[in-house]
């Protein structure tokens, strides 16, 4: 078992060339690799891995199948973190019996389960990735993933980089983020992979978020994702709830000392988007939610 610590961005292939280049910035380049990945994800039709917030893959590269199981894990805003299981297997069809038994939820019949699976959707891309050695010893990827997500007739564009921690301090993570925005047109990616094939298979659109409570977790993730049904249908209430959340992140914000310069950025945000300013695709809201992310993991 791994946990899987990943901060996710969407960006424009055209942009690749100037972020190979400030690579040398971040790290030591040990290695690169380019590859194809084919990947298939699977449930079954009451989609029982989907209610239990895990998620079934098998993968194939370089002639090699492995399937992966990925369990419940937790969002820091931008900064994602799941457990996950990978194990050889011999074609595409996942075979549950070769996982580890701790990994089902008590009472699962893992044979009827195997019985009932079927193919949902696939996200097939190229993967471009570079291991790089920081300063302090620690290791980490970077990937940049362009492909589609298929489901049935529908599909969807992958343009995606993900910073990953291999080994070390995971801060080392942050700073590369944080470097790359300032040089980038990034933003943060909200959605996995696995999220929108099951959309694209359910053909359901994003919906609008429903009331979180006051946390700033909550609070983060009711914004993303009213940030993405806005850029998917730019409806009104998709923006109202964007500004709502920020208005209550700003309210959370503001008793902290050390969060008073987010508290400020939080209510001109509001302010802008109120008044029909674009923000969320800028570098300074993109930074924001970055350093949000990172008190947040800081504080877990």
């Amino acid at each position: 078992m791994s946990t899987e610590l990943e901060l996710k961005f969407l960006m424009d292939p055209a942009h690749l060339t100037q972020f190979i280049t400030a690579l040398p910035q971040l790290g030591l380049v040990q290695s690169s690799d380019t590859a194809t990945l084919l990947n298939a994800y699977f449930d079954t039709a009451e989609k029982w891995f989907r209610q239990h917030d895990m998620g079934l893959r098998s993968r194939l590269k370089r002639g090699q199948y492995e399937q992966t199981i990925k369990l419940a894990g937790t969002q820091h805003g931008a900064m994602q973190m799941r457990p996950e299981y990978n194990v050889p297997c011999a074609s595409v069809e996942p075979v549950l019996g070769h996982f580890p038994d701790e990994i089902w939820p008590s009472g699962t019949d893992v044979m009827a389960l195997q019985q009932q699976l079927t193919e949902l959707f696939r996200t097939d891309f190229s993967r471009q990735s570079w291991r790089l050695l920081c300063s302090d010893g620690s290791i980490v990827e970077l990937v940049y993933d362009q492909g589609k997500v298929i489901a049935g007739t529908q599909q969807q564009i992958i343009a995606e980089l993900e910073i990953e921690l291999v080994s070390g301090n995971a801060l080392n993570v942050f700073t590369m983020a944080r470097i790359l925005l300032q040089q980038l047109p990034l933003r943060t990616g909200w959605q996995s992979k696995a999220a929108r094939g099951y959309r694209l298979a359910a053909k359901q659109a994003i919906p609008l978020p429903v009331v979180a409570e006051d946390t700033l977790l909550a609070q983060i993730q009711t914004l993303q994702q009213a940030e993405a049904c806005y850029e998917q249908h730019a409806e009104q209430k998709a923006l109202d709830a964007a500004i709502l959340a920020l208005t209550v992140l700003a309210a959370l914000l503001q008793p902290v000392v050390a969060l008073r310069p987010l508290h400020i950025q939080a209510v001109k945000f509001a302010n802008e988007l109120a008044t029909g300013t674009r923000v969320f695709d800028r570098k300074d809201y993109n930074l924001w939610l970055l350093a949000l992310s990172e008190y947040l993991y800081r504080n877990a």
